[in-house]
């Protein structure tokens, strides 16, 4: 008996000039239809999911790596920056990982131990009954009549179609609103750089070492570079966001954030992968250099990060666009979803180009209003994290992964109303969203 199988084959045709391939149209299977769909598994999209499913909304959430938590887990990001006083999930999951043994004080924030972290998501996702799917990386929205619908998902196995009534972006790039035609910026406003990517590194022995001011980190560094005759040139200035190494609550592990790769798209798959190639090389010549510091000879690289560290790519544009006004007076508004207190993070585009970046603005803590998370033009979609509405200041400062979760926690329970309720996100009443988080704990500045 012959068990072969076979794959539908779908018909393509090569354009004349090879430049081009012609789809023909095809029919996608649905295999789910839920009340709300969240695309991205990192902090703001798994606090969308926990907020959706325990506000009585089927939900779905839909993950590219095989792992819960973004850049915490994939990315290696520590420490948990901003995460004072957002309440409900937030604070679940900081109790969470206390309880655990993996949580611990670094200087003017916390760390996590990321195994930890990966497993306490997901445990949180089971409690909740919400649903998630690794290994599926969404290609395309559906969209009728300028609403979100659904999304389209390619893996291996095949391309499929979720529906949903509410859908959640927080793929941190914006992609859904991006393929719904929702329109985005992206960089700064003179000449649309991005902030440089980072590829995280994980480290044992540390010892007793301390970091304590990256300046005094970059000097050692520079010292021992010159000391020891070692072909490796840091790949910045002596600024305050650079270098870093991070403890974490594991033995004597650390992360460290050093790496900086300058000029990528990381929305272009051939800059991501040279993007990566040069960061492992810059995290093993880092890593020589550390080992000639006092202190540090045992240290060796434990791992470097699945993904890059990605600081910006699209922000898409909403029915508020956050500012550096509103940082710098530290705005409150009546629909506001959370509040944030980071600073505004620029590490600079293009060192040496000549054009000013407003790292270390002035900035007061300040709230994010609901009408960030509306993307204009569309409807049947929320934004959370760092691809909210926001100018590329703004954004430098509530990218900050406490800060995305916050929002994801307030998009998720916005989704799930809008769902049960039948009502657009957009006809839902941001005073009332705001609320309802109250309710939950959520905290605010006014």
């Amino acid at each position: 008996m012959d068990s072969s199988k076979r794959e539908p084959v779908h018909a393509m045709k090569i354009g004349q000039s090879r430049e081009t391939v012609v789809e023909s149209p095809r029919t996608i299977p649905v295999v789910a239809d839920v009340d709300v769909l969240v695309v991205g598994g990192g902090p703001a999209g798994v606090a969308a999911a926990l907020a959706a499913a325990r506000e009585g909304a089927k939900t779905l959430l839909i993950e590219r790596y095989g792992m819960l938590g973004g850049m915490w887990t994939a990315g290696l990001v520590n420490p948990l920056f901003d995460s004072t006083r957002k309440g409900w999930i937030v604070a679940e999951l900081i109790e969470r990982l206390q309880t655990a043994g993996a949580w611990m004080k670094w200087r003017f924030a916390a760390t996590f131990d990321t195994e930890a972290m990966k497993r306490t998501l997901e445990e949180m996702m089971g409690d909740a009954g919400a649903g998630f799917w690794y290994y599926s990386p969404v290609v395309d929205a559906i969209v009728e009549d300028s609403t979100v619908r659904g999304a389209v998902v390619e893996s291996k196995a095949g391309r499929e179609a979720v529906l949903a009534k509410v859908v959640v972006d927080a793929s941190g790039d914006g992609d859904v609103a991006a393929r719904a035609g929702a329109p985005y910026e992206m960089g700064r406003a003179a000449d649309g750089a991005v902030q440089p990517v980072t590829l995280m590194f994980e480290v044992s022995g540390m010892g007793d070492y301390e970091c304590t001011a990256a300046p005094e980190l970059y000097d050692r560094m520079t010292e021992a570079i010159a000391r020891a005759g070692i072909d490796f040139e840091l790949p910045f200035e002596r600024v305050g966001y650079a270098p870093w190494i991070i403890v974490v609550p594991r033995g004597d592990a650390a992360d460290v954030q050093a790496t900086h790769v300058y000029g990528a798209n990381p929305l272009d798959p051939r800059h991501a992968t040279r993007a990566t190639v040069e960061g492992r090389r810059q995290a093993h010549g880092m890593a020589a250099v550390l080992r000639e510091i006092p202190g540090l000879a045992n240290l060796k690289i434990t791992g470097t990060a699945p993904t890059l560290g990605v600081r910006e790519t699209r922000r898409v544009m909403g029915d508020y666009v956050l500012c550096l006004d509103d940082l710098a007076e530290g705005r409150r508004f009546d629909d506001a979803v959370t509040w944030a207190g980071f600073g505004i993070d620029i590490h600079d585009p293009a060192p040496g180009s000549g054009s000013a970046t407003a790292h270390g603005a002035k900035a007061k803590p300040y709230e994010i209003p609901y009408r960030c998370l509306l993307p204009r033009e569309v409807d049947g979609l929320l934004t959370a994290g760092r691809c909210i509405s926001g100018t590329h200041e703004a954004h430098a400062s509530y990218r900050v992964t406490g800060t995305c979760m916050a929002m994801g926690q307030a998009a998720g329970l916005a989704a799930a109303w809008s769902a049960v309720e039948g009502l657009a996100p957009r006809a839902l009443e941001g005073e009332q969203v705001r609320q309802h988080l109250a309710e939950r704990g959520v905290g605010f500045l006014s």
